[in-house]
Formats: structure tokens, sequence, C-alpha cells
């Protein structure tokens, strides 16, 4: 299946409070499959932002990137952003490990924790209808 680095990204942020509750056995092992899966193509995506950061990002005396408000003290917006969309936009084959609808479907009963509707739809490329 072909994932972008921003549907990674945006599913490696979410995917520590997933990993907190009590999901089916199967749903929890895709879910770590995938995270698995996932984990040398985050990390390249990492490198890869460090080195916009490095050519984009002011930075004082020591090398240290600087800050105004909370934000990195970016001098060419323009640039930077280009970059960045064409990082996010690349695409990766990703063997998912997938699960049947039903395994999603025993969230909320018995012992199990229930998925949120945002869990729910990032979690939906792993769901077999």
């Amino acid at each position: 299946m072909r994932v972008s680095n921003l549907q990674i990204l945006t599913l490696s942020k979410a995917i520590p409070d997933i990993r907190k509750k009590m999901l089916p056995i199967r749903l929890g092992f895709a879910i770590n499959k995938n995270i698995q899966e996932v984990k040398g193509i985050s990390e390249a995506y990492n490198e890869e932002q460090g080195k916009i950061l490095d050519k984009y990002c002011a930075k004082d005396e020591q090398g240290n990137y600087l800050a105004k408000e909370d934000r990195y003290d970016i001098t060419d917006w323009k640039g930077y952003n280009r970059e960045m969309t064409e990082l996010l936009k690349i695409e990766n084959e990703v063997a998912v490990h997938t699960v049947p609808l039903e395994e999603v479907e025993k969230c909320g009963t018995g012992k199990f924790d229930t998925l949120t509707p945002e869990e729910l739809e990032l979690l939906e490329f792993m769901i077999e209808e």
C-alpha cells in the first residue's frame, strides 16, 4: 500500500494514545506491526526534515536554532514550505498488516476500550471491510 509521509507523521503523533487503550489482540498486534513497518520511514523523514530546518532556520553563534514566540525563526518561509510540502507528499510502499472489521467492532464492548471517530479514521487504512 502507498502511504504518504504526511499520513505516517499523523499516525505517529496519534499512536501513543491509541496504544494505551485495551484493544482486541489482533487489532493491537496489527497496530504494533504497522508501527514497526513505518519506523524506518519515520527516521528517514526526521533526518530530511532536520536538513531542511538546518537550511532555513536562523542560528546563534553556537549553531543552535533560534526561535520567536515558540516557533523556529525561518529565514525563507517560501523555500522552507516548498521543501517541507515536497517531503510530506513523498509516498512510500508499506506492507500494511490489516484486520477484519469485526475486530474493530469489538472495541467499546466488554473489556475493550472505545476508539474515537478520529482514531478510527487514522486506522482506516488497516481495516478490511
